[in-house]
């Protein structure tokens, strides 16, 4: 490898070797010829830092044939951040050990990084901005409507809950999901049901989340990046499929582009404002009288969908966000 240190500025993307969205996000900066770096976070031990204190932007990163200074790096995208692995070492203490010293420094380097360039978004403020229980404390003070809500492990509790509001939505407390053999495992939202209440007993073993249910004329996802608000209709009521749970996607649900109005998208920016965020999804339910409700927000979301669904630029305001923050000089129109 050479010793020679570019002067030319980068993007770095963390991510993880699987990650289709990376992949297009990538694309586009090679489109855009914007210069780019791709660190996979699990193959983190194969760079190689030198970081100099107190002259920190004489630091170095190397992945591959490319060596950067820390100063040159112009903005990162934390796409996704796993633990990395030291799959040569097979000693077990000998690997733990060095895995947990690569993990702390994939870490606090990102830490350091973002006093020096703008990092889209920081890994303690997705996870502050991830925690529903907190979003549904707050958003009322941004004028957002919430369902009424009971997280709960007390089948009483749950049960009571059930008998005062009638139709109640039942869905896992964190939108609990992993990659299986032949595909993917998660937990829809629905219905309780009889058969369904007289099992509430099980939840003393895991709490759940209870919702007045709340009738859908439509229902929204909303991206935002930075001041850039996308919003995307979901007409889920016209597929028995999808009515309780937009996921259980069916290719006949209509999806199309949604104007939101200012005064929704100023109280979804001063919602990702409180968090420290830049990048986040909304999931809101329109009423058959035309109110709007708050479910959920999810930073650092899965977008690459709605995109290829409605045309919509979200891949390139990332890409603006990434390069510029609030500023509008490197932006697509």
């Amino acid at each position: 490898m050479s010793n020679d240190v570019g002067l030319e500025s980068y993007v770095l993307v963390i991510t993880r070797t699987k990650d289709a969205t990376a992949d297009h996000v990538l694309q586009r900066m090679v489109d855009r010829n914007i210069p780019h770096l791709r660190l996979n976070a699990e193959n983190f031990g194969m760079a190689e830092i030198a970081l100099r204190f107190p002259n920190v932007c004489d630091s170095v990163l190397s992945i591959g044939s490319v060596r950067v200074a820390i100063g040159k790096i112009r903005g990162v995208w934390l796409r996704r951040l796993i633990k990395p692995q030291a799959c040569q070492i097979h000693e077990p203490e000998a690997r733990a050990f060095a895995e947990s010293e690569m993990d702390f420094a994939l870490r606090w380097l990102i830490d350091l990084l973002s006093n020096y360039c703008h990092v889209l978004d920081g890994e303690t403020r997705v996870l502050d901005g991830r925690n529903k229980f907190d979003q549904l404390a707050i958003v009322e003070k941004f004028g957002l409507q919430i369902p009424a809500t009971l997280v709960t492990n007390d089948p009483a509790a749950a049960k009571d809950f059930v008998e005062r509001h009638k139709a109640v939505a039942v869905k896992s407390v964190a939108g609990y999901g992993r990659q299986v053999e032949g595909g993917f495992y998660t937990a829809y939202t629905n219905i309780v049901t009889k058969e369904i209440l007289d099992r509430f007993e099980s939840i003393r073993m895991a709490p759940v989340c209870l919702q007045e249910y709340i009738d859908k004329k439509f229902e929204l996802r909303v991206t935002v990046v930075g001041e850039r608000v996308f919003g995307c209709r979901i007409d889920s009521q016209s597929t028995q499929k999808t009515q309780i749970d937009w996921r259980r996607q069916d290719r006949a649900t209509p999806y199309s582009i949604y104007a939101i109005d200012q005064e929704l998208s100023s109280r979804l920016i001063a919602t990702m404002k409180h968090y420290g965020i830049r990048f986040a999804s909304f999931d809101l339910v329109v009423t058959p009288d035309g109110r709007t409700v708050f479910l959920e927000m999810n930073p650092a979301t899965q977008f690459l969908w709605i995109e290829e669904l409605t045309g919509m630029p979200i891949t390139d305001a990332i890409i603006d966000e990434i390069l510029c923050g609030n500023c509008n000089c490197c932006r697509v129109p």
